[in-house]
């Protein structure tokens, strides 16, 4: 077989598998980009042009579909996948999904359904659970180092006020401006359930007030949530995920099980296991990832990293490696990682009270959620329409929205991730 032929969707964030992660992979090659800004659709032609590829440059998704791909990268607006997913899986290409998989529940069984009826690969590209340092993590838990969890916790803090012009490019219903804050919350929760293999059943959520500094940037969502979870063995996780909280930036993990405890930090982890009464050992190593054929080899910093890692175990899942089939994230675990974003805001609008979350593996589970509308997204139609913080949907005049665009003239937006 030769290389799989891979279409991009999305070229910000997507451009970032073409010009970093797969130049010289052996495995696949980009053949068609979709873009509907029209400044990135022509920096993009201009990329592949200089570099003498022929690429397929289009603004319209069906034709990249029809040109000949065996897979997609879906890189577009994040509450916007799952249309584009269903799409293609309904065309019989294997899709890569950037976070989050849906906006809604209802999202959620038709794309479990799309992937089932379509017998294709589906693979989650949530990096931060193939950061070396949370992968390490699994490593050890399914060494049974601690024993059975009984506690985890996830933190992502990432102060994104400075860059929302760039995020944003000043549009009023860009979603990053009205997603409720709990929406991201995939890369607090991810990791936890990547090293452990358990799911949530449960979960609470609490919601910081509105910051002034993401106010004035015409953001209308709180700042930051707090979710609370019961997981399928019993145990207990807190999530904390914020884009706006004062904070320099953190990606966090801990799960503490019967026998010790692990620790994530950024370059490393560390190891406390317990031996008798009041004493732990403990030993701290230096992230490493092991040696898999897959994964493109590139050394450009943790995110491009972990992103060619989790494509390619994607690729590998396609190829039939069983090592790629069981560390690639599929639809089912993909819906246990964003699941308590969403419902978790219903419950921050509930004060608290918890909220069921269903296993979209049954599909018998699937029938009650099928016509759950409920979002943010101001073209939800009454009566799902939520509002998009706790206390209402802030008015946000336009004079907000001209001033970021402002800010954004004074830059020379590239292809690739900001």
């Amino acid at each position: 077989m030769g290389k799989l032929k891979i279409g991009i969707l999305g070229a910000s964030r997507g451009m970032d598998f073409a010009m970093r992660i797969l130049p010289g992979y052996e495995y696949a090659e980009i053949r068609a980009v979709c873009e509907t800004y029209p400044d990135l659709l022509e920096k993009s032609r201009r990329f592949f042009r200089e570099k003498g590829e022929q690429v397929l440059c289009t603004a319209d998704f069906d034709e990249m579909l029809d040109a000949g791909i065996d897979a997609v990268i879906i890189a577009n607006y994040a509450n916007e996948h799952a249309p584009y997913a269903i799409r293609a899986l309904t065309k019989g290409i294997h899709v890569y999904s950037e976070v989050q998989p849906v906006q809604t529940l209802a999202e959620a069984c038709a794309l479990s359904d799309a992937v089932e009826k379509s017998g294709k690969i589906y693979a989650y590209g949530e990096n931060y659970c193939y950061f070396d340092n949370v992968f390490a993590m699994r490593r050890h838990y399914e060494a049974g180092d601690i024993g059975e969890a009984v506690c985890l916790e996830g933190n992502f803090i990432n102060d994104c006020a400075p860059k929302w012009h760039l995020l944003t490019r000043g549009k009023r219903d860009h979603w990053r401006n009205y997603v409720p804050s709990s929406f991201y919350s995939s890369h607090s929760i991810g990791p936890i359930l990547f090293s452990t293999g358990l799911r949530p059943v449960r979960v609470s959520g609490l919601e910081t007030p509105r910051l002034p500094s993401m106010a004035e940037k015409g953001a209308r969502c709180g700042g930051g949530t707090f979710l609370s979870m019961e997981m399928s063995n019993g145990a207990v996780a807190r999530s904390l995920n914020s884009n706006g909280l004062k904070h320099p930036y953190v990606a966090f993990y801990r799960l503490i099980g019967e026998n010790g405890s692990i620790e994530a930090t950024a370059d490393r982890i560390t190891i406390y296991r317990y031996e008798k009464e009041f004493h732990f050992n403990t030993r701290t190593e230096q992230n490493s990832f092991p040696p898999f054929p897959y994964r493109p080899k590139v050394d450009l910093g943790p995110v491009s990293n972990s992103n060619a890692t989790a494509f390619g175990f994607f690729v590998a899942r396609i190829l039939g490696d069983p090592v790629g089939t069981g560390r690639s994230i599929d639809v089912y675990q993909a819906l246990d990682m964003a699941l308590p974003g969403l419902l978790g805001y219903h419950s921050v609008l509930e004060r608290g009270a918890p909220f069921e979350i269903p296993d979209m593996r049954d599909p018998s589970v699937r029938e009650a959620y099928r016509n759950d509308l409920y979002s943010t997204d101001p073209r939800t139609p009454a009566p799902y329409l939520l509002p998009t913080c706790k206390t209402g949907t802030p008015e946000v005049d336009e004079s907000v929205y001209e001033a970021v665009r402002e800010e954004l003239l004074k830059v020379d937006l590239t292809p690739g991730m900001k």
